[in-house]
């Protein structure tokens, strides 16, 4: 999450879904996530890793 994209990678990689969000301030107990399925199946989440990025260097 850098603020403005989130990016989704499933099946080892092999799909990926990208999303442009504009989320508000997320720190520790505040942070959350809402996972939903337009599908008919149920999904389960068995490995989930997000880290900060350091801010972009610009010339």
């Amino acid at each position: 999450i850098d603020h403005s994209v989130v990016e989704s990678f499933e099946g080892e990689g092999r799909a990926c879904i990208t999303a442009r969000v504009y989320p508000t301030i997320a720190i520790d107990d505040m942070a959350q996530l809402y996972v939903f399925n337009n599908g008919t199946a149920s999904v389960e989440i068995t490995k989930l890793s997000a880290w900060s990025m350091k801010k972009a260097k610009i010339n």
